[in-house]
């Protein structure tokens, strides 16, 4: 149980990749007061776990009703997850999210940079919702799925969300080595400015 417990939250941590966000988080909450951040970290929190929470719960059913068996879907989510893999190893997914958070510097409004991009599909993007998916095979109303199918995407998405409350103070923390460790670690190219 514990095993699996941590797989899915290795897996989720992943897919979300919360520490290639730090950058896109401090430049797209650089204007905002401490009362606003707290807000939109808030509110992404609850729009990315309802999200989530919706396809571990209704993705299995959705698969059989589209007549799609978990096998073909696991397969599927795996050439996926490759994929995207491919493109933290080559810093395109990076390029990606920096051009969508350049795009939405000039949007004030909170509610709705909390939905789009930073929930969907910064946090809740197409990888996630596979992985929601495919972690909810069995799901059932008992503490055995909740500790292992659901609780790790809530850890997740709490990190996530202290995150963007913290992102400036990361950047100003973290040295240049310690950015290239984990540049090499996730394949990703952090943007600092």
């Amino acid at each position: 149980m514990h095993d699996i417990f941590l797989q899915n939250l290795l897996k989720t941590f992943i897919a979300i990749d919360p520490l290639s966000l730090i950058p896109l988080f401090a430049v797209m909450t650089s204007s905002l007061d401490r009362k606003k951040l707290i807000k939109l970290s808030f509110l992404v929190f609850v729009i990315s776990l309802s999200v989530l929470t919706f396809f571990l719960i209704f993705g299995n059913k959705f698969l059989i009703f589209m007549g799609v068996s978990i096998y073909s879907f696991q397969i599927i989510g795996g050439i996926f997850l490759l994929f995207i893999s491919f493109e933290m190893v080559f810093e395109k997914r990076t390029n990606r999210k920096q051009s969508m958070s350049d795009e939405i510097l000039d949007d004030n409004s909170i509610k709705s940079m909390a939905v789009f991009p930073i929930s969907i599909p910064l946090i809740a993007g197409p990888s996630v919702i596979t992985l929601s998916v495919l972690i909810s095979e069995n799901l059932s109303l008992s503490f055995n799925s909740f500790y292992t199918q659901f609780l790790p995407t809530l850890i997740i998405l709490l990190i996530t969300s202290m995150m963007i409350l913290f992102s400036a103070y990361i950047l100003k923390i973290l040295s240049k080595t310690i950015i290239t460790v984990i540049q090499k670690i996730f394949g990703n190219r952090l943007i600092i400015n």
